[in-house]
């Protein structure tokens, strides 16, 4: 694995390649020269070289010089493990060095109040001006913290040497202390060891002292001697207490204390209460552990007695085993138990762990800015570092943040941004709640601190570990800010980086693209190493390499593993890009046979080979690559036709003079076309397949290899002839177009110097028009201006009611000559087309009785012609669909109920609806029944049925129902069912309860059970909408009363007696009388009449 960068401009020879792992005598930094294509390479004599080995190494250049820093393993005190720390030489230009520092204790190399010269583009962000006086009081009261902290543990272990103990099973108790002794060593900083054994006698086999030499203490727990003899334990807790815990013998009066009895049995023979020793104020702070060997604590009171040595709770304090052989399967429990002690009496660490120099950059002669991965429990943070004051100022985020960012890993990766409004200092925290960030330095008064500004989106994707900022354009502003997660997951750890756009208003981030590499190869990583590489396309944009040092791996093919992806810069409408079109891909296996991790390292941007174009180098397992850039050559095409345009009726030659004029961004593409050929080719008439216009020599158009002279152009004359005798067949108005192919062809052999290539994102070809004269006011080609009118009979139509739909076009042309126009005409699929008018362009369609899938659907009309410059017009109607069914309720009907019979009744309410419904249009019945009127209980309804599986019914008591308002009903029971189908039979069964109220029988003489149907007018139509309502009319009968005899009788005397009176009264006045003589006259005269004329006739 290694690192690479190149050197300053003055020293092009040379390359700086660092090695992570190397021998104790080895330097980290050797500087490598190019050779006949292989790299020599030499340690750097002014590197400095820590002692022993170490195990990263992090390097950066720009022009005021080298940084490298190196992670240095520490072993911290009473630890058998070792920590990193970091250790930076600064060096000149020319390799000599400037300053170096030892990280071993960066909190004495801190200055809180170091002045920050970035963070003024700082947005506000929230909670970071809640008081620079509260965050005072924090830091000093976590460095009184961190001074308790280091007085660390100490652990005094209290071993039975008894005579009840068997000689074997005192080595298995010496070689139980020694293991947990050991475990503890390796994961305690802080931690420092006692042993006290009794018996016969109580003695210190080991002080706290004496465990500052870690292999010394195990020797001598191994040569502990057995005393035999009596079991006095309290007098062995005493003897701690009084002996070990104590300032004379080593003990800190901060530090945590912790006992370890190990006994086998009752206590015997002990002066001393084993309850008066638990309880003195010596014993106040001090957490014991007790394990019980053998079977003399299955018994109750031996047991208690062990659980009374032991703190509480005794679940985690006592144990009890049955042998000694069994002492192993608790060394894991007990030393969880004592290790979870370590750290209690103060926080995590903050500086000791914190690997300052895991990333860098150099910010001028002598100040840097170094990540410090491990500060604050691993939450991380960034030292901004003054090599001539040797002070730093050490940046995170605020103390409440940083307290819950535990492994964040702030500083995994750092960068300087250089916005608008000044520089900017961003920070990648990859494990940042498990999905990464990226942090700015953001100023806020007089609080400097990293903010959060950037998230990622998956768990474990390392979003964060690499930052890339690119100025593009190369005018000292930064405009892109790439953001690598090379863990990023969908099949296996494909990798992607995101690229981000910097506001230069704001200084804000927007998320412009994603970059992946090759989509079938999982495990790529992507984005695991990224740097911008310098102007590689020569058109004076930079370029970033990014690389998949996995790609390829497990492919078994022995060709290496490992790519490299170069994007190159873009810019268009004063708006500057990584393209992302055909990035160029370099494998391992196309450099150089068995490269393994191809891709972990990529710098670049200066000239290493001496050729006066920028170059990439890329690290691998043990071994480094250098790519050289090729020249880069851009071609103008030209073409000239004599005649300029073809007269109509045209039969003779056209002579074409064709010429091709270098374009480069710098010299050495255009001394290296000297040996470079040109191929290139000619299509004429490409757009027609019966081709108009060919060439007099057909061999010179379809290939044509020539060598470039030393002048800037390079020219070929050609003659087109017709095909046919008369030009002019079919087509006299669309241009001939002339395509020109071209590529370069360079000599086979040469490896000396990179051959030139064309730019890559540049077509290879060019087109050229060949028109016909047209009569377009002394115009070369002709400028139509169409203008297009249509409208439509409808645009609503129901799917089963509308039969045609017609449109009506209307074209004119108010510009010049329109050739070869055409229309396209584009409609929804049920439409059929019928016919077209000649009226105005009347088309006519008809529509399909099939269901639509959509609520609207577009017609349009494309109006185009083969003029030179084309023109086209075009119109758009949108249509509404909707869909036509029939449903018919039966007619209103009446029930009649006979009151006087009962006043309870069961009835049930049909309604049966049939119809149409091809297209399964979805509508409601509901039927609305009365069951309460003024206050009475009328109507319950019992039961509802219905006869299709699909129809989903409802239920509900509401105080209104229908559409029409009905008075007196004072609730409703409501029912609502979706339909779908064409025939459905929807029945309610209910209970009439009639009330014994006469007044409630004579007001209430009928009531109406109401059934309604109801649809989306949006969607559908209804074909017999005075069919939608019905309702049956339930009317309540009455019996006649019979009256008594009397009451008969009284009642027809009562009559006749006033008949008589009338009589009598018109007797009185005359009225019989008159009335019959009158009507005896008439009878006479007409008798008289009848019979003159009968007589008459006879004569």
């Amino acid at each position: 694995m290694m690192q690479i960068l190149g050197r300053e401009p003055a020293c092009l020879s040379r390359l700086l390649v660092t090695s992570p792992r190397t021998s104790r005598t080895a330097s980290p930094l050797h500087q490598c020269s190019l050779l006949w294509d292989e790299l020599h390479c030499q340690p750097v004599e002014h590197a400095h070289i820590p002692k022993g080995r170490y195990r990263g190494v992090t390097l950066v250049r720009n022009h005021h010089g080298v940084l490298v820093c190196l992670q240095v393993p520490v072993r911290q005190p009473h630890s058998l493990s070792s920590e990193l720390t970091g250790n930076c030489s600064l060096l000149a230009p020319d390799l000599r060095p400037r300053a170096q520092v030892y990280f071993s204790d960066l909190e004495s190399l801190l200055e809180p109040d170091g002045h920050v010269a970035a963070g003024d583009c700082s947005r506000s962000k929230k909670g970071s001006t809640e008081n620079t006086a509260r965050r005072r009081r924090d830091l000093q009261v976590e460095e009184e913290e961190e001074e308790e902290a280091a007085a660390g543990t100490e652990i005094a272990i209290i071993l039975d040497g008894s005579g009840s103990i068997d000689p074997p099973d005192f080595q298995r108790a010496k070689d139980f202390i020694s293991n947990m002794m050991r475990n503890i060593y390796e994961k305690c900083f802080e931690c420092s060891f006692a042993l006290v054994q009794y018996g016969s006698v109580i003695q210190t086999e080991l002080d706290l002292q004496d465990s500052q030499d870690v292999a010394a203490s195990l020797d001598r727990v191994q040569n502990i001697t057995q005393v035999g003899s009596v079991t006095k334990t309290a007098s062995a807790m005493q003897h701690v207490l009084d002996n070990i815990f104590t300032p004379s013998h080593g003990s800190k009066a901060k530090a945590s204390k912790v006992m370890v009895v190990l006994t086998d049995g009752d206590i015997f023979d002990d002066p001393l209460n084993l309850t008066t020793v638990i309880n003195s104020p010596k014993m106040q702070g001090v957490e014991r552990f007790a394990i019980g060997v053998g079977d003399a604590f299955k018994k109750s009171n031996t047991y208690n007695e062990l659980k009374l040595i032991a703190s509480d709770p005794d679940e985690d304090h006592a144990f009890k085993v049955t042998n000694y052989m069994a002492l192993d399967g608790l060394l894991s429990k007990l030393q969880q138990r004592i290790i979870r002690v370590e750290g209690m009496v103060g926080d995590a660490p903050h500086y000791q762990l914190a690997q300052v120099g895991f990333s860098a950059q150099i910010l001028d002669e002598g100040q840097v800015l170094l990540g410090a991965v491990g500060a604050f429990d691993w939450s991380g943070g960034v030292l901004l570092y003054d090599t001539h004051s040797r002070r730093g100022r050490f940046l995170n985020q605020t103390v409440e943040d940083a307290r819950g960012a535990q492994y964040s890993y702030l500083g995994y990766s750092v960068a300087v941004l250089h916005k608008t409004c000044g520089l900017s200092y961003v920070a990648g925290a990859p494990r940042h709640k498990q999905r990464g960030a990226v942090f700015e330095l953001q100023k806020e008064g007089r609080e400097t601190d990293f903010a959060l500004v950037l998230e990622g989106e998956q768990m474990g994707s390392y979003f964060g570990s690499e930052l890339c900022p690119v100025d593009v354009d190369m005018d000292g502003i930064t405009d892109l800010l790439l953001v690598a997660a090379p863990f990023h997951h969908i099949q296996g750890e494909e990798g992607r980086v995101s690229v981000y756009r910097v506001n230069h208003q704001d200084g804000s981030f927007t998320l412009a693209r994603t970059l992946s590499g090759h989509s079938r190869l999982p495990y790529a990583r992507f984005g695991f190493a990224m740097a911008t590489v310098g102007d590689i396309s020569q058109d004076q944009l930079t370029d970033v390499a990014i690389g998949a040092p996995l790609e390829d791996f497990g492919a078994d093919d022995g060709a290496g593993f490992g790519s490299v992806y170069i994007y190159n810069g873009h810019s268009t409408n004063q708006l500057v890009d990584l393209s992302t079109h055909q990035p160029q891909r370099i494998r391992a296996s196309a450099v150089a046979p068995g490269l393994h991790y191809f891709g972990m390292s990529v710098a670049g941007g200066l000239d290493f080979s001496g050729d006066g174009l920028a170059d990439i180098t890329v690290g691998a397992l043990g071994r480094a690559a250098v790519l050289r850039a090729r020249p880069v050559v851009r071609l103008k095409v030209s073409m000239t036709f004599i005649p300029e345009a073809l007269p109509i009726g045209f039969h003779g030659g056209v002579k074409v003079h064709l010429c091709f004029e270098r374009r480069s961004g710098t010299t050495v593409a255009e001394s290296g076309l000297g040996e470079t050929s040109l191929n290139f080719t000619l299509d004429v008439d490409a757009m027609k397949q019966r081709k108009r216009m060919q060439c007099s020599d057909e061999r010179q158009c379809q290939s044509s290899l020539r060598k470039w002279g030393a002048g800037p152009q390079l020219c070929e004359p050609f003659l087109l002839l017709p095909t046919e005798k008369q030009l002019c067949q079919e087509d006299c108005f669309s241009s001939i177009i002339v395509k020109v192919s071209y590529q370069l062809q360079t000599p086979e052999g040469r490896t000396d110097h990179p051959q030139p290539v064309l730019d890559v994102h540049s077509e290879p070809s060019a087109y050229f028009q060949l028109p016909y004269e047209k009569a377009c006011k002394n115009k070369l080609f002709c400028i139509a201006e169409l203008q297009l009118d249509t409208t439509l009979s409808q645009r609503a139509l129901v799917v089963g009611l509308t039969k045609e739909l017609t449109m009506n076009i209307s074209l004119t042309n108010s510009g010049e000559d329109s050739y070869m126009t055409s229309m396209a005409l584009n409609y929804p699929r049920n439409l059929q087309f019928k016919r077209i008018q000649k009226a105005m362009f009347s088309l006519v369609w008809q529509l399909e009785e099939s269901a639509f899938p959509d609520r609207t659907a577009n017609i349009s009309v494309s109006i185009t012609n083969y003029n030179e410059n084309r023109s086209s017009v075009s119109k758009t109607h949108s249509l509404w669909f909707k869909h036509a069914f029939i449903a018919v309720l039966p007619k209103p009907s009446v029930m009649y109920l006979n009151t006087s019979q009962a006043l309870s009744y069961h009835r049930e309410f049909l309604f049966d609806i049939y119809g149409e419904n091809p297209f399964g249009a979805k509508f409601q019945l509901q039927i609305c029944v009365p069951v309460k009127l003024q206050g009475f209980q009328l109507i319950r309804v019992k039961n509802l049925t219905k006869t299709q599986a699909d129809t989903v019914c409802t239920q509900k008591q509401e105080p209104a129902c229908g559409s029409n308002p009905v008075e007196r009903v004072e609730e409703w029971h409501s029912v609502s069912c979706d339909i779908t189908s064409d025939k459905e039979n929807v029945t309610v069964s209910a209970e009439l309860s009639l009330s014994q109220s006469e007044q409630f029988r004579r007001d209430v003489t009928e009531l109406a059970i109401l059934g309604e149907i109801s649809f989306n007018k949006s969607l559908y139509e209804g074909l017999n909408a005075e069919n939608h309502k019905t309702k049956i009319t339930v009317i309540f009968l009455k019996d006649e009363e019979v009256y008594s005899l009397s009451l008969i009788i009284q009642s027809s005397v009562g009559g006749l007696l006033v008949l008589i009176v009338v009589i009598a009264i018109l007797v009185k006045c005359g009225f019989f009388k008159r009335k019959y003589q009158q009507l005896n006259l008439d009878s006479m005269r007409q008798s008289q009449l009848k019979s003159d004329s009968l007589l008459e006739e006879e004569n």
